[in-house]
């Protein structure tokens, strides 16, 4: 398959996912840093709607203290990823995270491919911006991770997140929107590495195609109230 072609089933997919299984790729499981770049994660998003540093969406349990309430941690270009999250959110009670590029990702489909694809090969670990500190997520037992798969792997901002959180001993539920890899390609496999002593419930992951996800929120509010 042409590379025009790859481009273009890749940008066809609204989470920006690509068809199909990697074969020789580097990968977000490769534990390698971006020349210049640092895995350590910064405390606001790029959300923010108050200018000062704290997102208005995300809530936080108390330092020391264990939730009853989820973690719902995502990374969203279009707003697909973004659109589920709210409603697992809404429907567990849980409260949010979202995982940002500190350098925001172009809104130009083509710009954004090509600087997914060569971070993908790289092993790159960009910064990030995600309003949670290890106090707050010290007090969550379950975890929701969404995502979108981009280039049959997990976007590498949240292989940053998952290096620089401590995870172990937490449930992780993963969901995400794709452009044909239903099963995720990769991307369960490398969140199942990176999630250092967590349990990862791969076999109860949501998956929903991109161009679906719209008509989908009696879907993911079943299967958020189902788990």
């Amino acid at each position: 398959m042409s590379s025009d072609v790859s481009r273009r089933a890749f940008l066809r997919a609204a989470a920006i996912a690509a068809l199909g299984a990697a074969v020789g790729m580097v990968g977000c499981g490769a534990n390698r840093t971006a020349a210049g770049g640092s895995s350590e994660a910064s405390s606001s998003t790029l959300s923010s709607a108050d200018g000062t540093g704290q997102s208005t969406e995300s809530g936080s349990a108390s330092a020391g203290k264990s939730s009853t309430k989820p973690l719902v941690v995502y990374f969203s270009y279009t707003g697909n990823t973004d659109t589920m999250a709210h409603w697992i959110a809404d429907e567990t009670g849980g409260d949010l995270a979202r995982v940002t590029a500190q350098d925001a990702y172009p809104d130009d489909y083509d710009a954004t491919v090509d600087r997914a694809k060569k971070e993908l090969d790289d092993g790159a670990r960009p910064q990030i911006s995600v309003d949670l500190d290890a106090n707050k997520l010290a007090g969550y037992g379950t975890v929701f991770f969404g995502f979108p798969v981009w280039w049959y792997d997990l976007p590498t901002p949240l292989c940053t997140f998952l290096e620089s959180y401590d995870l172990s001993g937490k449930e992780i539920i993963p969901f995400f929107s794709h452009g044909g890899s239903a099963s995720g390609a990769n991307s369960l496999a490398t969140l199942e590495s990176l999630a250092k002593g967590a349990t990862v419930r791969s076999g109860d992951a949501l998956s929903i195609l991109g161009d679906n996800v719209a008509t989908s929120e009696q879907e993911v509010r079943a299967w958020a109230k189902g788990l």
